[in-house]
């Protein structure tokens, strides 16, 4: 699995972070939920069984970002769902509302691994821009 869309952020202390890039506000969008799903586990050996549909209302796009990552870190705690696979199916033109369509399956340590505890994205930090004709967003976690 190709994870070159996404780069830890070290000069944090105290906290994680990740670079994320995409194409498109959709696929910038899942590839921070699947940087965080893969600081946590070792994403290519999850497999894409189940499927979750998950409805996310922010603020605007960058609060939208960081609640979707949320949203999934709350799936991986309270239902063991770790998602494998992201598709936005709906985002609003002004970036407050998204569906978003995961494949994944529930977490097996054994199998997974278990890499960093994130318990929330935070706004602190949070920054979304397009840079050179593609998105680009860093996040940074709690730990």
């Amino acid at each position: 699995m190709d994870l070159s869309f996404y780069e830890p952020l070290y000069e944090i202390t105290a906290d994680a972070g990740v670079l994320v890039r995409g194409r498109s506000p959709e696929e910038l969008l899942c590839n921070a939920v699947l940087a965080a799903v893969n600081e946590m586990v070792d994403l290519p050996k999850v497999k894409a069984r189940e499927e979750v549909l998950l409805g996310v209302e922010s603020a605007g796009f960058p609060y939208l970002l960081a609640d979707a990552v949320n949203e999934v870190l709350y799936l991986f705690d309270s239902k063991k769902f770790v998602p494998k696979e992201c598709k936005v199916l709906e985002l609003s033109p002004d970036g407050t509302k998204a569906v978003l369509l995961l494949k994944g399956e529930t977490y097996d340590p054994e199998r997974h691994g278990k890499k960093l505890l994130l318990k929330a994205a935070t706004y602190h930090r949070l920054e979304v821009k397009k840079k050179n004709g593609e998105y680009e967003a860093k996040v940074v976690f709690d730990i």
